[in-house]
């Protein structure tokens, strides 16, 4: 009887995360990309870190903190990986992904330390996802808010819950395979940034995967995606600050 429960709730879940959360998010964005008051961005900053949350409480009730939080692939199960310059390929790559994260944040604490100005050059690339990135001192700290949850909270969906359901139970799908369709649906949860942003989230999901592989402790995913998002803080100008002009 539990079993059938943890299956059916499994079913559920992957239900929502494949057809109800890219149908919210595409609804609620749309209607924000419309009209980005500061009271609708942060009711959908809050509805964001709702749904996140339940979906991973359900996820736990479902298989248990054990299965979402670590991973231990089986002999031969990605072989792949295990070729000398898949690795270093994918190791470098990962590097490459945390210095990403992490170098607005050096940056921004450099020049606070030596009192230098900032341009935020940057912030112009991003001028499209305006309509969803804070502009207010209030936005900012509920982006700070979602950031975190996100990195706890997609790192149990998208990356612990999927690669469970996908390969463990109930369909026992080919390792490979399923880190392929997990990072296909972490994709579509961003339809809302355009082609190029789902391509961009699909790669970012599938590396986290394989640091999760590589670690066996969704951890370092964790930290790595909220730093990730974290960033858009020290990208994007907060209010008041002015921009530097060239000497």
């Amino acid at each position: 009887m539990l079993v059938n429960l943890s299956i059916l709730l499994q079913h559920l879940l992957f239900f929502f995360l494949v057809v109800i959360a890219p149908t919210w998010d595409w609804r609620y964005t749309s209607r924000l990309k419309r009209e980005p008051r500061p009271e609708r961005k942060i009711g959908v900053y809050k509805t964001l870190c709702a749904w996140l949350w339940v979906s991973s409480v359900i996820a736990w009730v479902a298989v248990g903190w054990q299965p979402l939080l670590h991973i231990k692939p089986g002999p031969g199960e990605i072989t792949w990986i295990e070729i000398a310059w898949v690795r270093w390929l994918v190791v470098v790559l990962l590097a490459l992904l945390a210095a990403g994260a992490v170098l607005p944040l050096a940056i921004v604490l450099w020049k606070k330390l030596t009192h230098r100005p900032r341009k935020y050059a940057a912030a112009e690339v991003l001028k499209s996802m305006a309509w969803f990135l804070p502009a207010t001192a209030a936005e900012r700290r509920w982006f700070a808010i979602v950031s975190v949850t996100a990195g706890i909270c997609e790192e149990l969906l998208f990356r612990g819950f999927l690669l469970h359901y996908f390969h463990v139970v109930p369909w026992r799908l080919n390792l490979t395979l399923a880190l392929f369709v997990s990072a296909l649906i972490f994709g579509a949860q961003h339809l809302y940034q355009g082609v190029a942003g789902v391509a961009q989230t699909i790669v970012f999901g599938f590396l986290l995967s394989l640091l999760f592989l590589l670690t066996g402790n969704l951890l370092a995913p964790i930290v790595l995606h909220a730093v990730m998002d974290l960033r858009m803080l020290a990208i994007v100008r907060p209010p008041g600050a002015e921009e530097a002009v060239p000497a």
